[in-house]
C-alpha cells in the first residue's frame, strides 16, 4: 500500500521539504503537516503498516531511520540523532522498539497501537497522542 492512497501527496511533499535539512525533524511536527492528527484510528494503522517494512508488528531503530522513506521514495534517512530522539519518544519501556502489538490480545482480535507502550486499547489515536 502506497501512503499517498492514505494521506494527501501535496501535504506528505510539504512536509517532507519542511524537514529536508540533516538534524531538522520533528516528529510531532511531520505527523501534523502530512494530517495523521485528522485521520481515523484505522488509517492511522494502515500508516504505520507501511512504515513497518519487515511487517514484525514493530519498528526497530534501523527502520525508524529510513522513516522518511516509507512516506516517499526520496524521503532523506534521519540522522542518528534524529532516530534516537524520535525513538526515545515513542518507545516508552526501553526495548528499543515502537509499534503495533504483535500478539493478539486474547479478548479480542483487533490489533492495538502501542507506541507509547500502553495496555491494549480501541482507539489507536487515543495510545498516540503523546506521538505526534
Amino acid at each position: 500500500m502506497a501512503m499517498s492512497s492514505i494521506l494527501n501527496t501535496d501535504d506528505i511533499k510539504k512536509a517532507l521539504d519542511a524537514f529536508a535539512v540533516a538534524d531538522s525533524f520533528d516528529h510531532k511536527k511531520f505527523f501534523e503537516l502530512v494530517g495523521l492528527k485528522s485521520k481515523s484510528a484505522d488509517d492511522v494503522k494502515k500508516v504505520f503498516t507501511v512504515l513497518d517494512a519487515d511487517n514484525s508488528g514493530f519498528i526497530e531503530e534501523e527502520e525508524l531511520k529510513f522513516v522518511l522513506k516509507g512516506f516517499a521514495k526520496d524521503g532523506r534517512d534521519l540522522t542518528d540523532k534524529e532516530t534516537k530522539a524520535f525513538l526515545k519518544a515513542a518507545d516508552k519501556d526501553g526495548d528499543g522498539k515502537i509499534g503495533v502489538d504483535g500478539k493478539r490480545n486474547t479478548n479480542t482480535s483487533n490489533y492495538s497501537i502501542i507506541l507509547n507502550k500502553g495496555p491494549h486499547i480501541k482507539n489507536p489515536k487515543t495510545q498516540m497522542a503523546g506521538f505526534f
